[in-house]
């Protein structure tokens, strides 16, 4: 099966090619994506999942070897993402900077939030990404399958080659 890598983005550079943009709300579960950014050598993607009350505690149980290692209580699991370009099917992608923030958890109020990034690599020598399409899903915080389908702003065509993994 074809995946996007765990990658960082460049440390500076970029152009904003899409701003935030509400995927799922629910009384307890938000996910937003917060941006896409391109670079010469690829995409960006920033998304920010806050939940409260039940979804927080499973998602604090799920997530919880991040915060505590030694905690063998905790069975895995995260925010199931994939993205599908143009020229590419949709693929699972692997978050860069998934850790969750600790101020949010450790609030009076149950609550979980996490920002991860993604990065679709780009060839300089192709078509730019007009579009993406992202899929999120996390069944065991109650997050049911969302598909959403993303314009691309114009940018220097090299900005957002034809994606490659």
């Amino acid at each position: 099966m074809r995946r996007w890598p765990e990658n960082p983005a460049p440390v500076c550079g970029g152009t904003e090619v899409h701003g935030r943009r509400l995927l799922v709300a629910d009384t307890s579960l938000t996910l937003e994506l917060a941006r896409v950014v391109a670079y010469e050598t690829g995409l960006a993607v920033h998304l920010t999942l806050t939940t409260t009350a039940g979804s927080a505690r499973r998602a604090q149980h799920q997530t919880r070897f991040l915060t505590d290692p030694r905690d063998t209580s905790a069975r895995w699991s995260y925010l199931d993402i994939w993205f599908g370009t143009t020229d590419h099917d949709l693929a699972v992608a692997d978050p860069y900077r998934m850790r969750p923030d600790l101020e949010a958890s450790a609030a009076a109020i149950c609550t979980y939030r996490t920002e991860p990034q993604y990065w679709i690599g780009t060839d300089t020598d192709d078509a730019p990404v007009r579009s993406l399409t992202l899929t999120a899903e996390w069944r065991h915080i109650g997050l049911k399958p969302t598909t959403a389908t993303l314009a691309l702003d114009h940018v220097d065509d090299r900005r957002t080659r034809r994606a490659r993994r």
